[in-house]
């Protein structure tokens, strides 16, 4: 299957990049390095929505979940990379134990995340192209309606939402000399 005639595709690449940045970012953090950078995380959202972008322009090569993991864990060690030469991290050039299961387990929880809404969406648009036909098949465009007309109830006083009659006790009060 192509990115052509994959409807989410796009979808796909967005997940891809937004989340590889967060979740990078917190990963890297919970594994033991210091918060980025503001200059760290430009450039982090930049490098992953270009990995997002490539995501959503490449076609399907072998199994989609395979594929999705690979790219998750592309994304994952180009963004531990960046943060430590940007920020120079210290823990050095060696990724530690902990850093290793934090960005291993944000690949699987992003895995997962997206193509827990990836199965989630599609249920949502097969039902509502199940719905829909039935909702127009109840809409009416002749004369004749399917329910009579709804009566019209009007409460008595002004039509108008404010009353501009100029009676009425509002402005200042009156002086007293």
């Amino acid at each position: 299957m192509s990115a052509t005639t994959d409807g989410f595709a796009p979808l796909r690449g967005a997940s891809v990049g937004g989340l590889s940045a967060v979740v990078t970012a917190a990963a890297h953090t919970f594994g033991g390095g210091m918060f980025p950078s503001e200059a760290a995380l430009v450039l982090l959202a930049l490098v992953c929505a270009a990995i997002g972008y490539a995501t959503a322009a490449a076609p399907i090569l072998f199994a989609p979940r395979a594929q999705l993991l690979v790219v998750l864990a592309a994304a994952q060690s180009i963004g531990h990379l960046l943060l430590t030469v940007v920020d120079g991290h210290h823990h050095g050039p060696i990724i530690t134990h902990q850093m290793l299961a934090a960005h291993a387990v944000a690949v699987l929880v992003g895995a997962l995340a997206i193509r827990g809404a990836e199965r989630g969406i599609r249920r949502a648009v097969t039902s509502l192209r199940k719905t829909l036909p039935l909702l127009a098949a109840l809409v009416v465009v002749d004369e004749s309606r399917i329910a009579p007309e709804l009566p019209v109830y009007r409460t008595p006083g002004s039509p108008r939402l404010l009353d501009l009659s100029g009676c009425g006790n509002r402005g200042p009060p009156p002086r007293r000399a």
